[in-house]
């Protein structure tokens, strides 16, 4: 109540700040989930999937398939997982173009996509085995390097934009109506 601004500086009317502060939350968790998800990465994937190559590079080939039938699981798992996240943060991304603010699925395309960024490292580490142990040194390629800080760097993911925790909390509030 004590707060303080110029006219000027104030967006969508005194007493509304809670309000904006909410929606630019919205749009910030949106944006995560779809980066970090997949989003604008599957679209642009025009090369492949990185994983069946990774597969195919480092567990090599059987009749046609990934060597490993467990990997080969996870690998066409994660690759629907991310086809089906992709399509449906897209619908949400319609919904805004179309004039809708985003709502509480914002929080729930930040959960699922910081967590699928998380199982898609977690995958990459599996399938290039001891290869992913490496921090330095002549024993690793810098793929190799990368992969580990991307899969390291992965679980801020889960921090930003509000944790998994108060997104969870949001979710139980304003999704399912469920009491404090």
């Amino acid at each position: 109540s004590d707060a303080r601004a110029r006219t000027r500086d104030i967006i969508h009317g005194v007493g509304n700040g809670w309000t904006v502060a909410k929606a630019l939350l919205g749009h910030e968790r949106t944006m995560i989930g779809d980066v970090f998800g997949t989003g604008s990465r599957a679209r642009n994937q025009a090369a492949g999937n990185p994983a069946v190559e990774l597969a195919h590079d480092y567990l090599g080939v059987r009749d046609g398939r990934i060597a490993d039938p467990v990997l080969r699981d996870r690998v066409a798992q994660l690759t629907m997982d991310e086809r089906c996240f992709a399509l449906t943060t897209q619908r949400a991304a319609d919904s805004v173009k179309a004039g809708h603010k985003p709502g509480p699925e914002s929080s729930i395309f930040k959960i699922y996509g910081t967590e699928l960024n998380q199982r898609r490292h977690e995958l990459m580490l599996a399938l290039r085995g001891p290869q992913c142990l490496g921090w330095e040194g002549a024993g690793f390629d810098e793929r190799e390097l990368t992969q580990t800080r991307d899969w390291l760097r992965s679980r801020g993911n889960t921090i930003e934009g509000g944790t998994s925790e108060i997104q969870l909390n949001i979710i139980a509030k304003h999704v399912l109506a469920l009491p404090d």
